[in-house]
């Protein structure tokens, strides 16, 4: 009975030692390989090194910009909102608010879309 359970623990383990094979091929297949970044300097130039930076530096920018104002713009249309819908203030008294939250949402629309364009 001993050898039959040890058996049977070989052939199980050597299943489940092929399925995870097999598995990790088409895995690994689907990985899309990186492409080269567009801000990288055909040789060792050094002025194209900081180009190629400050180009980065500035998506990277524009991106936390424009999440930022969308979040800012959002965060006060929900204000404006809640303040109308529970009768605190009017539509008047909140009307500020809730034109420069459109507007914040709006550029950070903008701003996103420009920098995930350029990425």
């Amino acid at each position: 009975m001993k050898k039959t359970l040890n058996r049977m623990k070989t052939k199980i383990t050597a299943a489940w030692a092929m399925m995870g094979a097999l598995a990790t091929g088409p895995v690994l297949a689907a990985v899309p390989t990186p492409p080269t970044p567009s801000t990288a300097p055909g040789t060792s130039d050094a002025i194209s090194w900081v180009e190629g930076v400050f180009e980065d530096t500035s998506e990277v920018g524009i991106l936390a910009l424009g999440v930022t104002l969308f979040v800012l713009g959002a965060a006060g249309m929900i204000w404006a909102i809640s303040q109308i819908m529970t009768g605190k203030e009017t539509i008047a008294g909140v009307a500020k608010i809730g034109l420069a939250s459109a507007a914040g949402i709006a550029f950070g629309t903008y701003a996103l879309t420009q920098a995930s364009g350029i990425i």
